[in-house]
């Protein structure tokens, strides 16, 4: 076991936070973005986690956060909009003068045999190795360059001398620089608000709500261990920093930070000096992040590490009639121990919750059943175990008897529904 490993793990048997953190679902835990590919959503989650001191329990703070960046965006768009606007008909003027005759050249060809030209383009962006000469070949076939310029550094004098002539000297004006500069100021405030929509969008804001368990302050000191133990790490991604008590845009922005969690909350506004809200991205270390995003998460994980630390032989993943696969098997005295790990979303209602465990107990029964008819299984005890990623002890019981009061067999009233610390009690 590494390292890091060892130092987590020390940690989340002592730390109740950790726990709760930790043995959310890969989905709620991590930074997890959704693409539309070909209309079909893909999930994808990032190894960091972001940390906001975002009451999202207040609907005020969020929504004049939301609004602002809606705002910001829209006078961004107009700013945009007239800069292209202003440099339009000048392109366009120059297009016509100098490359008139290749457009339309490239315009036809790409209109009479599209699908040619796409996969010629797509084939010199993925020869890496004769990307140059072929990009170039293709260029002087249309007339956009002269037979005179062999390399990539040809093209980039070209085009300097190009516009430095005086022919199209007018491209360089005064009105245009300074069109140009605040256009390329505008299209740095649409990263930073896009940014920012990606921070206070994340399913992570749930990463810093405290659960009945926890409090302000016990989060904060798990942040801080964290990333103590190089378990989390300042990330290179930029933060973002909003005073919501002063006006719009009076201090915003997107910045680095490298800095201890626990320091987060020492952040003031320099104009009202007022606690800003901030949203600051942390790495987690890859040793970590492979654990949670197995399907299996975090939880096996732990449960395996339990194992070891009480010195007890285990076998996962094991098989019975090809078709049933148990999480986790092992003997421990004269009991035979088959446990399936599950991780459910925690940020949903106790109906759907409970539902989803019932669910998975009728499964669970179901295979145990089967396997108990085989020769070599019909003699041992068996300790079955549902291990979840819940830590409500009270739902659990609650769920394990109902569930035991529909099935009243010996085998349901043998299984135990249990998170991570009633394991062995």
């Amino acid at each position: 076991m590494s390292e890091i490993k060892k130092k987590f793990y020390n940690l989340f048997w002592k730390n109740k936070s950790c726990q709760n953190l930790f043995l959310l679902s890969k989905e709620e835990f991590l930074d997890t973005k959704e693409v539309d590919l070909f209309n079909k959503p893909t999930y994808y989650s990032l190894p960091r986690i972001i940390i906001s001191n975002l009451d999202i329990s207040c609907d005020d703070e969020l929504n004049t956060i939301k609004f602002r960046s809606e705002s910001q965006s829209i006078d961004i768009e107009g700013h945009i909009e007239s800069r292209i606007n202003h440099f339009k008909p000048i392109i366009t003027n120059l297009l016509n003068q100098k490359f008139n005759k290749s457009l339309n050249q490239f315009f036809h060809d790409l209109e009479s045999n599209p699908m040619r030209l796409i996969f010629q383009i797509i084939k010199i962006l993925m020869d890496e190795d004769n990307r140059e000469k072929k990009s170039i070949k293709l260029l002087q076939k249309y007339g956009f360059i002269g037979r005179n310029i062999k390399t990539f550094i040809d093209i980039d004098e070209y085009v300097k001398d190009l516009f430095f002539s005086k022919k199209y000297s007018n491209l360089l004006s005064e009105n245009n620089i300074i069109a140009l500069l605040e256009g390329i100021k505008y299209v740095k405030e649409i990263y930073i608000t896009e940014n920012y929509k990606n921070l206070y969008n994340t399913n992570q804001l749930l990463v810093n709500a405290l659960s009945s368990e926890d409090n302000f302050e016990s989060r904060i000191k798990l942040f801080h261990l964290l990333y103590e133990s190089n378990i989390i790490n300042a990330s290179k991604e930029d933060a973002f920093i909003e005073c919501t008590n002063c006006e719009p845009g009076n201090y915003r922005g997107a910045i680095q930070l490298k800095i201890n969690p626990n320091k987060l909350k020492n952040l003031k506004c320099p104009i009202c000096s007022s606690a800003i809200t901030y949203f600051v991205p942390y790495d987690l270390h890859s040793d970590i992040y492979n654990i949670i995003k197995d399907k299996d998460g975090l939880l096996l994980n732990a449960l395996t590490n339990l194992l070891d630390n009480n010195q007890i032989q285990y076998s996962l993943n094991q098989f019975f009639l090809n078709d049933i696969e148990l999480d986790c098997v092992f003997h421990l005295n004269e009991d035979y121990y088959l446990v399936e790990a599950k991780m459910y979303k925690i940020n949903t209602t106790k109906s759907k919750l409970k539902s989803k465990i019932k669910e998975h107990f009728g499964k669970f029964l179901n295979d145990l059943n089967r396997i108990k008819k085989l020769n070599l299984y019909k003699t041992k005890n068996f300790r079955p175990i549902l291990l979840v990623n819940v830590n409500d002890t009270d739902l659990l019981l609650e769920i394990s008897e109902e569930v035991k009061k529909l099935n009243n067999c010996l085998m349901s009233q043998s299984i135990l529904i249990c998170n991570i610390n009633n394991f062995f009690k």
